[in-house]
């Protein structure tokens, strides 16, 4: 019959003499709006006799549309170019529409939606109501996608345009709703909580299963909720956001108290073995199940898209705070292990010279590998690597005290060499050829400073002075800008064999006489003295009462290209305060190394002299009086070289 019809339509015969005013294709569209409005109407009649009978009558309206688009679309689009699925679903989103409204405005009462939610569908809790016609127009509202394209003359919006608004009131209702009833939920789960255990051994209880299992279901009706308006949809998702870290919080919160009130001894310093065990299982399951949680949490972080600013932010600091509190659990689950450590990495420094490193070692190695055997198989990975890193800043930490440990002839005499080469050991046991902790958790500031301090001590006292004053050198490149103690501004240069160092003037330099001012002068040192043995200080004239004195002398030092070039070769500069009574006063240092200066880092040319620029150094103090090198020569008490330097520094002090 379309087919028919459709051939009717574009015969020029049957145009003139059609009894339709619209034509073919304009009778068969209004006989569709009023076949669809009369038959939407009918099944409307019919729902009302089903329990809900707003969202059965959608569900009809759905299935028609479903049936439409797949079979009469086609039929009509291709017999008489009508867009079947476009008139019908039009129909019906006016309908549709206007039945919603017609039910909220007829039990419209002020200050409350329930009541609105009562009237559409008075026999169904209107807890639970307003989400399954809120899920049924859903459905409507997204097959809109079907509609054509096809440009149209201004039409006016679709019924169900804002059917989300409609539902705002019941969505803050169920968030408040939620947020209670999950903290009861979480109470009744940790008051009957049993411990339960995955494919190993890895220890957890009912009540973590139970919170995550809530979350999950929060976050799954939310993201099946698609709401579709952004600006409103980030209020509530900040808000659920806030439901489950509180609920997150209260669950830890509960959880660690019953640490204290199991009688497990969480608190109790003195533990026999059989205490011990027990409170390791206990502390086993509560990492455990703060663990599960933290992921349950981490879930709620869209892939879509990003939260907004502050609920983010309380997303974080709530993680966060899992895992500080996991931290502090595991302190303690790792504290019964600190007199074990204690003792074997004091038998691995002390042992006898005979004994190497690799073997001095074992005891450790041993005891570390047993303990750890047991976490690995009791703890949820990312808690096991969380023991692990606390086990490792241990001995690390017991180390450091062996080190300070006596004095240096005390000492057996590979103390130092032993205890590096087994921290050597220990960190490629702890990283277990990339299965265990990776280098960057290895590698903390712990370590370093630990293997530095070891270093120190292998390392001989005229290159330990070196490795000090380049310590210096670096501190002077980092430091831009005047200090307290003013500027020295110098050119340095070398031609022909020839080092050239010129004093300009100092700016700001400290007062330290009586009158407020100072008699500065400076004295100009080439290190490494080994290196430099030939070159004796030299040092400018006196500068009466002045800050701002002004050199401008030159100083030559018979030097070569190699020596300039050695690693730590620098020309260091000392302002002194010149005393006729008492001993010159210190007023600061800078530093410039040789190997950057013009004719040595550059080709030079003797015409060049004039046009050099000049250099500002800022004037410098040594303000780490515990430098670790300074601490480590002051053991060295038979070493010349050690106490001569130690008294040259001693003596640089500002004031």
């Amino acid at each position: 019959m379309l087919r028919c019809l459709g051939l009717l339509g574009s015969m020029r015969a049957f145009r003139q003499v059609s009894p339709f005013s619209k034509g073919v294709r304009g009778e068969i569209v209004g006989a569709l709006r009023k076949g669809s409005t009369t038959w939407s109407q009918a099944q409307l009649r019919e729902s009302q006799r089903s329990p809900n009978p707003l969202v059965h009558y959608t569900t009809i309206l759905i299935a028609d549309l479903q049936l439409g688009i797949t079979y009469y679309h086609t039929l009509f689009d291709s017999t008489n170019g009508i867009q079947y699925f476009s008139i019908v679903y039009k129909q019906f989103d006016s309908l549709l529409g206007e039945e919603v409204t017609n039910r909220i405005e007829c039990g419209q009462l002020p200050g409350t939606i329930v009541n609105h939610w009562t009237i559409l569908d008075h026999d169904r809790e209107p807890d639970t109501a307003p989400f399954e016609i809120y899920f049924a127009l859903q459905e409507f509202h997204n097959m809109k996608s079907h509609l054509s394209v096809t440009p149209q003359p201004p039409e006016k919006p679709l019924g169900l345009q804002n059917f989300h608004e409609w539902f705002e009131p019941a969505v803050q209702r169920w968030i408040s709703v939620s947020k209670t009833k999950a903290i009861q939920r979480i109470k009744a789960a940790v008051n009957v909580d049993q411990i339960c255990e995955g494919e190993r051994i890895v220890r957890h209880s009912t009540s973590s299963i139970d919170t995550a299992s809530c979350f999950y279901q929060i976050r799954e009706f939310w993201k099946n909720l698609a709401w579709p308006d952004h600006a409103s949809g980030a209020h509530y998702e900040t808000l659920i956001i806030d439901l489950v870290c509180t609920t997150a919080n209260v669950y830890s919160d509960l959880i660690h108290q019953g640490l204290a009130d199991s009688g497990a001894g969480y608190y109790d310093k003195q533990q026999n073995q059989q205490q011990q065990a027990r409170t390791t299982d206990e502390l086993c399951v509560i990492v455990n199940n703060l663990e599960y949680v933290r992921r349950a949490l981490a879930e709620f972080h869209p892939e879509t898209h990003q939260l907004p600013e502050n609920a983010e932010t309380l997303l974080d600091n709530t993680i966060g705070q899992l895992e500080g509190k996991a931290d502090r659990v595991l302190t303690k689950l790792t504290a019964s292990m600190q007199g074990p450590l204690q003792k074997s990495v004091f038998h691995l420094a002390w042992s006898p010279d005979s004994l190497p490193a690799n073997q001095a070692v074992m005891p450790l190695l041993e005891y570390l590998d047993s303990h750890l055997a047991t976490l690995n198989v009791t703890l949820l990975s990312q808690n096991f690597y969380r023991a692990m890193t606390l086990i490792w800043n241990s001995v690390l930490t017991e180390f450091a005290k062996q080190m300070d440990a006596g004095g240096e002839g005390e000492k057996p005499t590979n103390f130092h060499d032993r205890m590096y080469g087994a921290l050597q050991l220990l960190g490629e046991f702890f990283n277990a050829e990339g299965l265990g902790l990776p280098p960057e958790i290895l590698h903390s500031d712990t370590f370093w400073r630990v293997e530095q301090r070891l270093q120190y001590h292998k390392t001989e006292t005229d290159h330990l002075i070196d490795l000090f004053y380049m310590q210096r050198l670096q501190e002077q490149l980092n430091t831009t800008g005047p200090t307290s103690l003013g500027s020295l501004s110098v050119k340095a240069y070398f031609n022909h064999d020839s080092l050239c160092v010129e004093i300009l003037h100092a700016k700001d330099v400290i007062p330290l006489d009586p009158n407020g001012f100072s008699d500065p002068f400076v004295i100009i040192e080439l290190l490494p003295r080994r290196v430099f043995s030939h070159c004796s200080e030299q040092q400018t004239n006196v500068h009466k009462k002045t800050l701002n004195p002004v050199f401008d002398e030159c100083f030559e030092f018979s030097v070569t290209h190699e020596q300039c070039r050695v690693e730590a070769a620098m020309i260091v500069f000392t302002v002194m305060d010149h005393d006729v009574l008492t001993a010159n006063d210190f007023a600061g240092e800078a530093f410039v190394a040789l190997n950057n200066i013009p004719g040595v880092a550059t080709n030079f040319n003797i015409d060049n002299f004039n046009v050099l620029a000049q250099i500002e150094l800022p004037l410098l103090e040594m303000k780490d009086k515990n430098h670790p090198i300074l601490q480590i020569l002051e053991g060295r008490v038979n070493d010349k070289n050690a106490m001569d330097f130690l008294r040259k520094q001693k003596a640089r002090v500002v004031g």
